[in-house]
């Protein structure tokens, strides 16, 4: 019985670092210079894919859902971020929209207040925010601290 019961705990263990890995390959990936976007019109249908973007942190997969955001690209309009929540209580404290400034800060967005029943939301911004074009990668956040999701944005 008590082999039984150590052979468990190490499964736990063992599964516990795996996942400690992916949310940190996860991170990691959120962490590279943005590359690409996923093309969508004023509506947010998809025009073309970009597999890096939007794509859900391990500890928070099948929890929530993030679609691209759109337009992508913005000539100047309101950008929207589509946000499904699938649980109850899967994010503690709502969640925050962030992106690089420029300076190398991150720069809040936009952010919703309260999340803990499902549904859908949206996290929605105006790119004169950060002052700048080009590419820019988006970072979502719980209240935490802890990423959520990430994607690029085309800024013109």
């Amino acid at each position: 019985m008590l082999r039984l019961f150590f052979v468990i705990l190490f499964g736990l263990h063992v599964s516990a670092c795996d996942s400690q890995k992916q949310q940190n390959d996860f991170e990691e990936d959120a962490g590279r210079p943005p590359s690409g976007f996923t093309s969508t019109d004023a509506d947010g249908v998809i025009g073309s894919e970009d597999e890096d973007d939007w794509r859900t942190a391990p500890i928070y997969f099948g929890k929530i859902r993030i679609d691209p955001a759109y337009p992508n690209p913005s000539f100047g309009q309101f950008v929207t971020v589509p946000v499904s929540i699938q649980e109850f209580d899967a994010i503690p404290g709502g969640l925050v929209l962030r992106a690089d400034d420029g300076s190398g800060s991150l720069r809040l967005l936009a952010e919703i207040l309260n999340s803990s029943q499902p549904g859908a939301y949206v996290l929605r911004f105006s790119p004169a925010i950060l002052g700048r074009t080009g590419l820019i990668r988006l970072f979502v956040f719980d209240r935490l601290g802890e990423l959520v999701s990430y994607g690029d944005i085309s800024l013109q």
